[in-house]
C-alpha cells in the first residue's frame, strides 16, 4: 500500500533517540581517548634566591629659619605654605633618613612650629632641632 501526501500520519509515533545518544557518547569517548593532549611550553627561569633590593638614595634635607621668618630648603628660599609639597617631593626621590630643622633664635616660634608640622604631615623620618646664625 502506497501513502500519498494526503495521508496522515498518526499522531502516537515518537522518534527514540537513545540509540543517537549512545553513538553521540561512543564518539565523544573515542576523542577524549585518541586527542594526544601537548603540554604548553614554558621558558625556564633562572631565579635567585637573593632578594632584590632597590637602590634608593637616602636624603638628609635641611630646613633653615632666618631671622625674618624666611624658610629655606637646602639653602634654597621656599615658602612657608610649599614645605609640605616639598618634602613629599624628596619622598618621592629617595628615602628622606632624617632631617635637619635649624631655626634663628629671633625667629618666631609658630613659624617653627608651621614648618615642623608640615614635615611631620609627610614623613615619620626623625627630626633634629638646632640653633643657626643666619
Amino acid at each position: 500500500m502506497i501513502k500519498t501526501a494526503h495521508q496522515r500520519i498518526p499522531s502516537d509515533v515518537t522518534v527514540d533517540m537513545n540509540p543517537m545518544l549512545d553513538i553521540v557518547f561512543i564518539l565523544l569517548i573515542f576523542f577524549i581517548v585518541t586527542a594526544s593532549f601537548m603540554r604548553e611550553t614554558a621558558l625556564p627561569l633562572n631565579r635567585t634566591d637573593q632578594a632584590v633590593t632597590a637602590v634608593v638614595p637616602n636624603l638628609t634635607p635641611v630646613f633653615s629659619i632666618d631671622a625674618k621668618n624666611q624658610v629655606y630648603l637646602n639653602n634654597r628660599q621656599i615658602d612657608l605654605d610649599s614645605v609640605s609639597i616639598n618634602v613629599a617631593r624628596l619622598g618621592a626621590q629617595g628615602e628622606i633618613t632624617s632631617i635637619s630643622l635649624r631655626a634663628h633664635p629671633n625667629s618666631q616660634h609658630a613659624t617653627l612650629v608651621s614648618v615642623l608640622d608640615a614635615i611631620k604631615a609627610q614623613t615619620s623620618a626623625p627630626v633634629s632641632l638646632g640653633e643657626t646664625l643666619k
